[in-house]
């Protein structure tokens, strides 16, 4: 996602300045575009599988979940002591 620079601290001024919510628009936004974009290198064709793993609690808090593609619906919340169990059950399930 975003870091917090000068120029992405402009944006968000804007926006801000506009009554709109300037974090979204310089932060939020443009990073889950980045997210999609690096997700949809992992699935190219209809046969093709895999995992995306967002390595970030924030993308557990609702206002960035609404952001998530519909197919993104079924998801694990996996901490590292899990990480192995998980992804094993995943691809397990999937035969």
């Amino acid at each position: 996602l975003p870091m917090v620079c000068t120029e992405q601290e402009i944006l968000k001024g804007y926006f801000d300045s506009r009554e709109q919510n300037g974090f979204d628009y310089a932060y939020q936004y443009p990073g889950m575009n980045k997210v999609m974009q690096a997700a949809g290198r992992v699935i190219r064709t209809v046969r093709d599988e895999g995992v995306i793993a967002l390595l970030d609690e924030r993308f557990l808090k609702p206002d960035y979940q609404a952001l998530f593609p519909r197919e993104w619906d079924e998801y694990y919340e996996v901490q590292l002591k899990n990480v192995d169990e998980v992804a094993r059950n995943f691809w397990m399930g999937r035969k």
